[in-house]
Parts: C-alpha cells; sequence; structure tokens
C-alpha cells in the first residue's frame, strides 16, 4: 500500500522500512512479488514485534503498526491494528508527516 504513494513520502524527507513476521523461507518470494522500494527486515522469532509496540494476536501473528519517528528516534505517532485488516491510510501517514516537518 505504501509503495503507490512512495514518492510523495520520500519527498517528505522520510524512509520507509517494513518490518514481517513471515518465515524466511518465504521472505524472497515476498520481497521479489511486491517489488517495493524499501527494505523489509525479517523478525520471524517476533523479538521487535512481540515488544510492548506491537500485539501479537491469537494467531500467532503482529498487528500491523505503523510508527512516525522524529529524527532523534523518539515516536511522534503510531498506529497500532487491532486486528490484522486494521491498518492506517497512505493520507493519514502523509498527514502525520507533515505534520512533522512543520513543527
Amino acid at each position: 500500500q505504501l509503495q503507490g504513494d512512495y514518492e510523495e513520502i520520500t519527498g517528505l524527507q522520510t524512509d520507509i522500512i517494513a518490518i514481517s513476521t513471515d518465515d524466511l523461507s518465504q521472505a524472497s518470494y515476498v520481497a521479489e512479488s511486491l517489488r517495493l522500494d524499501f527494505p523489509i527486515l525479517y523478525d520471524p522469532a517476533q523479538m521487535w514485534c512481540g515488544n510492548m509496540l506491537s500485539k501479537i494476536l491469537e494467531d500467532g501473528m503482529a498487528t500491523p503498526s505503523t510508527f512516525v519517528l522524529d529524527r532523534t528516534g523518539k515516536i511522534r505517532w503510531q498506529h497500532i491494528g487491532k486486528t490484522v485488516y486494521d491498518r492506517p491510510s497512505n493520507e493519514e501517514i502523509i498527514d502525520q508527516l507533515k505534520k512533522l516537518r512543520k513543527g
């Protein structure tokens, strides 16, 4: 979803990094089939995704979570999904990036 607005997002002096809990055996297939311009980091052991910044659903999958960090690494905005389908729109993310840039 973010790939569709990649140029606008990176035009805001922003980097995108995806973190997935998928099994590494399918990682290269996913990366190749999605043709993303940003990196996907894999966390199948859920070491990062399983911490307090993300929730683990009953099926063992991490919820979709989106974070906007400033240049110091401080989280300025976050959206932690309640279900696997609960994700912010690109417009919401772009709006938060613009607010951070103004501030």
